[in-house]
């Protein structure tokens, strides 16, 4: 689960790496933490927006609040205090003589290539326009990473995920492939390279402008990440992982704009295939519960997996157990599944009033399933874990 953690401290602290000076107010977060803890969920840490006091000077009016030149400084002493507060070892202010609970993964910013998150994203030399947001955001990085490490040697450190679409020229959106290019220029420090991969049209839809990056097109954020793993620029040395911290959906019902319910729920399943297929291993779907349309459809998001009310969506299933069927040129069936528990996974094809039983094998929990089989154009599969079953799909 990713928590907002936000920058809590409307004052400069006086010890700003100290989670425990007054200046910071952690109440609500420390709840949120909690609640997530509690329901064994694994958490990660964002936040996005620099306090007035934190950003750089002389912030133009058309600059978002919070987003002006955020001091790099200031991101490393916030990252050290997260992580000190939430190491595990430190006091519960709501609970004496018990700690907070651990979380082992923090986030810097959000859609750092869009100038309402960090300004400016470019400057001006003589005609020319120069890419700088990149820049700031690894001095950014490079500190908010040595800060969280003095806290949490063993923790996760992840960068901001890009939006996926960009303006021609020198707008307010970098488009993401060029804004990780600038990013791994020079040396930075990160653990997890994250992305919000969102699409106009279905999952195995590729965006049309050459850096743009939906969801199958990955590959135009992984090549600059190897070759500056290989280069040396990615700190440390190592491989680095893929995650996608964003990414949905709107589903109708409720929005009137959205896919429709059982489609949306299709989509669920296929894009975590087409991730899987080209190596992220961890997808944080946005969101769990639909928003209030408030103030519209419009501007809130309705592509959660329950309704605003509780009600599970098709979705629902299609999260708890992710099921895919595509008929391959070969004219077999490639079956694609997430095992929900483990035991033994079944492929089933409808028949009559019935399943026929395909093809099993022994799967642990969370253990991807991947085959070929033979079947009719237009056959109706499924997959079985003891009692749990994945909805339907046509190959």
């Amino acid at each position: 689960m990713r928590l907002n953690a936000g920058w809590p401290a409307a004052r400069r602290p006086r010890s700003p790496a100290d989670p425990a000076d007054r200046a910071y107010a952690f109440g609500a977060l420390d709840d949120a933490v909690r609640a997530a803890s509690a329901r064994g969920l694994q958490i990660v840490l964002s936040f996005t927006g620099a306090p007035r006091w934190a950003e750089g000077p002389g912030r133009p009016r058309a600059a978002p609040r919070g987003s002006w030149r955020p001091d790099p400084g200031a991101v490393g002493a916030y990252g050290e205090a997260l992580a000190r507060r939430y190491s595990g070892e430190f006091g519960d202010p709501a609970r004496p003589g018990s700690a907070l609970p651990r979380v082992a993964a923090f986030q810097l910013w959000n859609e750092p290539n869009l100038s309402k998150y960090l300004t400016p994203q470019w400057r001006r030399s003589g005609r020319r326009a120069v890419p700088v947001a990149p820049g700031h955001y690894r001095r950014m990085l490079n500190a908010f990473y040595a800060g969280v490490h003095r806290a949490q040697p063993r923790a996760m450190v992840v960068t901001g995920g890009t939006a996926p679409f960009g303006d021609p020229g020198a707008g307010g959106r970098m488009p993401p492939a060029r804004f990780v290019r600038e990013l791994l220029r020079r040396p930075v420090r990160f653990d997890v390279l994250a992305h919000h991969p969102y699409s106009v049209g279905g999952p195995f839809r590729h965006a049309l402008n050459a850096d743009d990056v939906s969801l199958p097109d990955l590959g135009k954020l992984l090549r600059p990440l190897r070759a500056a793993e290989r280069a040396g620029r990615a700190l440390p040395r190592g491989h680095k992982r893929l995650w996608i911290t964003e990414v949905s959906w709107d589903s109708r019902p409720p929005d009137p704009d959205g896919v429709p319910a059982f489609v949306h729920a299709r989509w669920l399943a296929e894009a975590l295939y087409v991730l899987w297929r080209q190596g992220a291993d961890a997808v944080l779907w946005f969101q769990v519960r639909d928003q209030a349309p408030r103030p519209s459809y419009a501007a809130t998001s309705q592509s959660g997996i329950l309704r605003r009310d509780g009600r599970p969506k098709p979705a629902r299933r299609a999260f708890s157990f992710p099921f895919v069927a595509r008929r391959g040129r070969d004219g077999r069936a490639g079956v694609w599944a997430l095992a929900p528990a483990g035991g033994t996974l079944v492929i089933e094809r409808r028949a009559g009033g019935g399943w026929q039983r395909l093809s099993s094998r022994a799967v642990a929990r969370g253990q991807v399933s991947s085959r070929r089989i033979a079947v009719p154009r237009g056959a109706r599969l499924r997959a079985r874990v003891g009692d749990a079953v994945s909805l339907t799909a046509t190959a």
